[in-house]
């Protein structure tokens, strides 16, 4: 199987409040064969290499206890399109699976939520605690564009907390997607 991330993606990991932890070579492979794994499940594969021309980004929420999702949006050329799948509770099908074209103002709403979250620039992170998390979710957010890829991994970021921002962009992605969360929603 293809891997889904470029090698060496998973070297930090972010916590709550943006405490960054700087991850071993055995836990970054862990990280990028279980995300890997993940995105399989969903019918995903690695977003490189990127078409001439194009940007993506990708929001994939995995839960502790329930179904994950993913949302993809593109822009090729004049096209913005945004696609939605969320896993099923058996182990390859998806109970979600659909794309719908999104407006050049929806696309702009994005790229506003990007820099407000500072996706691209982001580059000072808290020390890490040494916290565990037991429950909760992982939040992975992936573009390329230009030649250019990141990935932030973030664990249930805090609505409240300095990674607001990042929570918003999600939040805004799921309400473009038009699925609903059962209770508790995004976590």
């Amino acid at each position: 199987m293809p891997d889904a991330f470029p090698r060496g993606a998973f070297a930090l990991a972010l916590w709550p409040g943006l405490e960054a932890e700087f991850l071993d070579a055995h836990r970054q492979e862990f990280m990028h064969c279980w995300c890997s794994g993940m995105l399989r499940a969903l019918k995903e594969g690695p977003l490189l290499p990127l078409a001439p021309g194009s940007e993506v980004y990708r929001f994939t929420w995995i839960p502790s206890s329930r179904e994950s999702f993913v949302i993809r949006i593109e822009r090729r050329g004049p096209v913005h399109s945004l696609h939605v799948k969320v896993s099923g509770m058996e182990e390859g099908l998806l109970t979600v699976d659909r794309r719908i074209l999104l407006t050049p103002t929806q696309w702009q709403a994005v790229q506003q939520h990007l820099d407000a979250a500072r996706f691209w620039s982001l580059n000072r992170f808290f020390s890490s605690s040494g916290r565990v998390y037991l429950d909760g979710s992982e939040w992975l957010l992936e573009g390329g564009r230009e030649g250019h890829y990141r990935v932030l991994s973030i664990h249930s970021p805090d609505p409240e907390g300095p990674e607001r921002s990042i929570r918003a962009l999600g939040a805004f992605l799921l309400e473009l997607s038009g699925i609903t969360l059962a209770s508790g929603g995004l976590y």
